[in-house]
């Protein structure tokens, strides 16, 4: 009936590591035990023995119920279902209760949140709360109802601590950014702690990360992240049947059934994530009017709490002194003073880093420049230089060709004058060669026997001068 320290603890509401604290060996009725103890009459000889406080709140008021849970969230008083169960009870039954302010620092001897302390003595887990202030104070929120009533109330509270709980636990643990993002938290005012945001973050996230193991152990986390939100739907769905259409579970009057359904649905609504919220408007619509029921007719300052965060905003305001008055005007002039003082110093940030990045910006765009005026002198030196080697190759083209029409010009010419001389020297040797045979033509007449060396002579004279030309 009552959820393990893993389950009340989880870390979604406790996003650290942590050691399971000793189990108090005091049972959770102690209170009454003390109560009879110092009901007792004195004993004449000695002086009654007024047992030491073993809580945080020492100077508690008699039946007063200190409670201790997480800090606020700006979209729900508590992303702990199981802290909004017994705060929700508590309105609704009509106890004094008060929220201590621990700042995150203390846990119940179980390890656990949410805890309260009565009357010097401390109770823990959510159901054993329920349990002992209802038997105490005698708040039974399910008298009236038959045995089978209260059978089913009993089932249906079981499955929402104990199974659809770790359907929105397992979103939470392996998406602590998109559930950040959901809750709107302040990790820095959550945690109560002066580190770094982004090593929060860093801490936070790597703390949901370790919880996996827990819904793994659970048996949940084995399922695919389909899976496990099928089971929540149906669980929802069967939920949703039993409600139907009326105000509440078992008719026009609230019931713890109602408390419990109330602050697991409200982690659905409130802190949305998969899908579900909407899934919930189409699907299951009289779960999502119990919410709003439940939220108006208990949580009166349910937008005060989202919006200032402040624990106690149910309890009267106390009258303030001319001194109280005086700090207060004091603290809220010394933090106009600070904020105009961090407007002034982000705005001087601002200019400078306004006018780091404009010299930046004139470097840059001197170095473009300087860049783009060496680029074009490397440009026209390139094309001065093509240019340049254009003409010389021209230059040298040209003076090739008129090297070569004058070698062949000479050429010719050389060849012309050769055959011109060979020509006349044939010539001149035929002329020769003729005015030779024409003499020794005239001495052939004279000499009759010589005409065969004459024919001879003229003969070889003809080839010769042949061979010449």
């Amino acid at each position: 009936m009552t959820s393990t320290t893993a389950t009340e603890n989880n870390a979604a509401e406790q996003p650290k590591a942590e050691t399971k604290a000793a189990v108090d060996d005091k049972p959770a009725n102690a209170t009454e035990d003390v109560k009879n103890d110092l009901d007792a009459p004195a004993s004449p000889s000695k002086k009654p023995v007024v047992p030491k406080p073993t809580v945080h709140k020492a100077d508690f008021e008699e039946d007063t119920v200190y409670l201790y849970q997480f800090a606020r969230c700006p979209t729900i008083p508590s992303v702990s279902p199981f802290c909004l169960k017994v705060e929700t009870w508590l309105r609704m039954v009509g106890l004094k209760y008060e929220n201590v302010d621990h700042k995150m620092r203390y846990k119940s001897k179980k390890g656990q949140l949410p805890f309260v302390e009565l009357n010097g003595n401390e109770i823990a887990d959510s159901d054993i709360i329920i349990r002992d202030l209802s038997a105490k104070f005698e708040k039974d929120l399910d008298e009236g109802l038959t045995p089978e009533q209260k059978n089913v109330s009993h089932a249906f509270e079981s499955m929402l601590n104990n199974h659809t709980s770790w359907v929105v636990r397992w979103w939470r643990y392996n998406n602590p950014d998109e559930f950040i993002q959901a809750a709107e938290l302040d990790i820095k005012r959550t945690l109560n702690s002066r580190l770094p945001k982004g090593l929060l973050n860093l801490l936070f996230k790597w703390g949901f990360k370790s919880n996996v193991k827990q819904a793994i152990g659970h048996g949940i986390g084995h399922h695919t992240d389909n899976e496990i939100y099928d089971f929540g739907k149906s669980d929802l769905k069967a939920l949703s049947d039993v409600l139907m259409a009326k105000d509440y579970f078992f008719g026009k009057e609230p019931h713890l059934l109602d408390v419990v359904a109330f602050a697991h649905l409200s982690q659905f609504v409130y802190v949305p994530f998969a899908g579900m919220k909407e899934w919930m408007a189409e699907e299951t619509p009289n779960l999502v009017d119990h919410v709003d029921r439940m939220k108006r007719r208990y949580w009166s300052d349910w937008d005060e709490i989202c919006k200032t965060l402040e624990l106690n905003t149910h309890l009267p305001k106390k009258e303030l002194t001319a001194e109280e008055i005086e700090a207060i005007k004091k603290a809220e002039e010394k933090k106009v003073e600070d904020e105009r003082k961090k407007e002034e110093k982000k705005k001087e940030k601002e200019e400078k880093k306004k006018a780091k990045e404009e010299e930046k910006r004139k470097a840059k765009e001197e170095k473009e420049k300087k860049k783009a005026e060496e680029k074009e002198r490397k440009e026209k030196e390139a094309a001065e230089k093509a240019e340049k080697e254009k003409l010389e190759k021209e230059k040298k083209e040209q003076e090739a060709k008129e090297k070569a029409e004058k070698e062949a010009k000479e050429k010719a010419e050389k060849e012309a004058k050769d055959k011109e001389e060979a020509e006349a020297k044939v010539k001149a040797d035929a002329e020769a060669a003729a005015e030779k045979a024409k003499g020794d033509s005239a001495a052939t007449e004279t000499k009759d026997a010589a005409a065969p060396a004459v024919e001879v002579t003229v003969s070889t004279t003809t080839t010769t001068a042949e061979k010449k030309e």
